[in-house]
């Protein structure tokens, strides 16, 4: 074997090594930050979803598969983000710890970081498209299932006795001293609310939940008073009564109904409707922009030693901020059939090349001379 073959030998071995090492440091830590994000993001609507519960808007067998689903349709969101920022976070690392001078030294360049981007940008950015084709679609179908539950589900069985439970519309406090199972019958009954500028008390023995065939549901007071009159004044007008039924306002509907986001993608392509083609185009352009973006992170992670680990990470969220603002326009002028559907989000994928091309020629990864340009902007 002649020195040159030893040589390239050594040369492809090493870049699959190269490959090796730079796929796990960015997988690793787009995990992590994929891990953070959506923990931030679940504690958030956790503490929403608490809130609505609470209110009675959501009920226990409701509240789990509506969490479930609305975690669902933030993943899809999330991959892009965080493969960006773990991409930039994990090559600037490399480039802090002087990695990516080492292996420009030992004949490694932009050509194979590339390569190993690309190793882990493709076959990501296909799983999103997967996902946006074909999970995006499910998740909004399953959710509009869930609303439909909810809308079945008797407010009523949602109220806990031994507490004073809030109506959906907040404008009544009923409180039970016991209440069974199936939330039919009560018993020991307290409930108020204002109207025309009047308290409203009821007092009740006993009250039983009905379900009207229009789907309302009412509370039926059986043996009770009813007062009315100004909190502080003394002239408080009392009702005896057998029975008496008062309506419970709906839940809100915090899930949502069948739209354009249920529609499946060959649905959406059969449809001339501009905001069906808006959404089709949505579902093909996140995949492209988070390639696209990703690599954007190799000439952005470029830092010098004593600039700091995220020194470029401002400027990395801004170019994704202004990115993904720029799909939402897009998005919109195709749903208000401004753009034709054949032009669609694609000038913003344009000027997601063009500027790749600028950073790369500005962190000097596409010249000649990349190898002592690199080098230099290391030191």
């Amino acid at each position: 074997m002649t020195r040159s073959q030893c040589d390239n030998s050594g040369m492809s071995l090493g870049i699959s090594i190269i490959d090796r090492y730079i796929v796990k440091e960015v997988i690793t830590t787009w995990l992590a930050v994929m891990f953070v994000l959506l923990i931030v993001v679940t504690s958030v609507e956790i503490v929403q979803f608490l809130k609505w519960f609470l209110k009675g808007e959501l009920t226990t067998s409701t509240v789990l598969p509506l969490f479930i689903n609305s975690q669902l349709k933030v993943l899809v969101l999330l991959i892009p983000v965080s493969l960006f920022l773990g991409v930039l976070l994990a090559l600037s690392r490399l480039y802090m710890d002087s990695e990516m001078t080492a292996m420009m030294s030992g004949g490694i360049g932009p050509k194979q970081w590339f390569r190993s981007m690309l190793m882990v940008a493709l076959p990501i950015s296909l799983m999103v498209l997967l996902m946006m084709l074909y999970m995006r679609p499910w998740v909004a179908l399953q959710r509009a299932e869930i609303n439909a539950d909810i809308r079945k589900v008797s407010i009523i069985s949602t109220f806990v006795a031994g507490r004073f439970n809030r109506t959906p519309d907040g404008e009544a406090v009923i409180y039970m001293e016991d209440i069974s199972k199936d939330g039919k019958s009560m018993s020991k009954i307290f409930q108020r609310y204002n109207k025309d500028g009047s308290s409203h008390i009821d007092l009740a023995r006993a009250a039983k939940s009905v379900t009207h065939d229009t789907g309302l549901d009412y509370i039926s007071f059986e043996q009770g008073r009813h007062y009315i009159g100004s909190p502080g004044e003394s002239d408080y007008q009392i009702i005896e009564y057998s029975e008496y039924g008062v309506l419970v306002p709906a839940p809100k509907d915090r899930s949502f109904p069948l739209r354009v986001q249920a529609l499946s993608t060959k649905e959406l392509w059969n449809s001339d409707k501009p905001e069906h083609k808006a959404e089709l185009d949505w579902r093909i352009s996140l995949p492209f922009a988070t390639l696209i973006i990703v690599m954007m992170a190799l000439p952005l992670s470029q830092t010098k030693p004593r600039g700091g680990r995220y020194s470029q990470l401002a400027l990395g969220i801004l170019l994704y901020l202004i990115y993904s603002n720029l799909l939402g326009v897009g998005k919109a002028w195709i749903s208000k059939d401004i753009v034709p559907f054949w032009i669609g989000t694609s000038w913003v994928h344009v000027l997601g090349v063009v500027t790749l091309y600028i950073l790369m020629r500005r962190a000097g990864l596409i010249t000649k001379k990349s190898r002592s340009a690199v080098i230099k902007h290391t030191r």
